[in-house]
């Protein structure tokens, strides 16, 4: 039997008795409807030996399944009109859509077809395993990617959370369509999948249409992804050929379903979020150390880190260094001010409310909150949730996180030393 919560009067969940969840919140302006099929599988899912399934397995949805070839799926999905894409992440894989709610059906019906029907062709695998083998090398050719995979890597023990989502070039090359196939039965499970929708969508129509395509699927038993185990900060000094240093500093934050999330998304903000954040204004308006700086959290469901990244002049690097160091000690110290912390709480309240507009942005947001906290959250408690944020809960987070022997570094580049 359906089991159906109405969150309120435009938000609802249905779960069918194999686990599969239907999601929508109905703009009533709206004459488009954003969809999204997740699943609960990314990176994390993967053994030793699988590394990058997940996302092999997002390109390959794209290859066939039994009803359409390649061209059919890249010719009805360009007919719709609207903006498809997918992705994977370390804890989901998510194949999307926007569309004019009179197509809604159609898409649904070419996504649920790729999602639960892929033709996995060894000839196709062997191509698209050649795709991802140049994708994996260009991120190693760009340096403010290849820095950022080498930092996370060293960072944690779980090997799960740690290893590209692209994989390596050896699990890459590795993957046949047997060993593809087997990953996504054990993973592509009912209760692992979320069907989301935001815009004008009609819940009770959209949950038929699951129901069919869906509904048929055998519950599964799943093993849940391990925790991430400890977190060691990384201290990592790699000569790259590059014009400049690339820098990480980073510090244990926390993970995307902790109640401290908001004082740690505001601490990164006023950091280095913005134009008008401390680090951009010291960094490179006052002192011109670096053309870009950005602080932020890179969060997963459970764990977090607080990442502050920038490039700069081989020449410069301890400036930038001792510049970045003398920031976060200030912070701690409580030297945040009411009009400065005021500042950066509207500018995130701003970002949220014109998110709000975009039926994919919506859809995304409720994704996640389904995914994190099986409910709805109204924007306005998210609102609040950061307008209850002190001025002291700033400083004791930035002090609890910027200790010297949670310090991660890593530089990579002509001159890379750690200090």
């Amino acid at each position: 039997m359906r089991q159906t919560t109405e969150f309120d009067s435009h938000s609802r969940v249905t779960r069918l008795p194999n686990g599969v969840r239907i999601v929508t919140e109905r703009m009533p302006q709206s004459k488009t409807a954003s969809l999204g099929i997740w699943i609960e599988a990314g990176s994390r899912h993967e053994a030793p030996g699988q590394e990058g399934m997940a996302h092999l397995m997002e390109h390959m949805a794209f290859k066939g399944t039994t009803r359409r070839d390649a061209l059919t799926i890249a010719k009805e999905l360009d007919t719709l009109g609207g903006l498809s894409n997918a992705f994977t992440s370390r804890e989901a894989t998510c194949f999307h859509i926007r569309v004019m709610d009179a197509h809604l059906a159609r898409a649904f019906d070419i996504l649920s077809d790729i999602v639960l029907d892929p033709r996995i062709d060894p000839e196709e695998l062997g191509r698209e395993q050649g795709v991802i083998l140049q994708e994996i090398s260009m991120v190693e050719e760009t340096p403010e990617e290849k820095i950022h995979e080498d930092f996370w890597a060293a960072a944690w023990e779980n090997a799960a959370l740690a290893h590209p989502i692209t994989g390596t070039p050896a699990s890459v090359s590795a993957a046949t369509a047997a060993s593809l196939a087997d990953w996504r039965r054990a993973n592509y499970r009912p209760d692992a999948i979320t069907v989301v929708a935001a815009g004008s969508v009609d819940h009770t129509a959209l949950t038929d249409l699951a129901d069919a395509a869906f509904g048929s699927l055998s519950a599964t038993a799943g093993g849940k992804s391990r925790p991430a185990g400890r977190y060691t900060p990384p201290r990592i000094a790699l000569r790259r050929d590059w014009e400049q240093n690339h820098v990480i500093m980073a510090f244990p934050s926390v993970g995307n379903a902790s109640p401290d999330r908001f004082a740690h998304t505001l601490l990164g903000t006023l950091l280095g979020g913005n134009m008008s954040s401390r680090l951009f204004q010291e960094v490179r308006e006052k002192r011109g150390l670096a053309y870009s700086i950005y602080a932020g959290v890179n969060g997963l469901s459970d764990v977090g880190l607080l990442e502050i990244q920038a490039a700069v002049d081989p020449e410069r690097t301890g400036e930038l260094l001792k510049v970045v160091t003398a920031e976060l000690a200030a912070v701690a110290d409580g030297a945040v001010a009411a009009e400065e912390l005021d500042h950066t709480r509207e500018h995130l309240k701003g970002l949220l409310y014109l998110g709000a507009e975009s039926t994919e942005n919506r859809m995304m947001r409720l994704a996640r909150n389904i995914l994190l906290f099986n409910r709805h959250i109204p924007i306005e408690e998210t609102a609040a949730a950061l307008d209850a944020v002190t001025i002291a809960d700033v400083a004791a987070t930035a002090r609890a996180a910027f200790t010297e022997a949670a310090t991660g570094l890593c530089i990579m580049g002509p001159t890379a030393a750690i200090p």
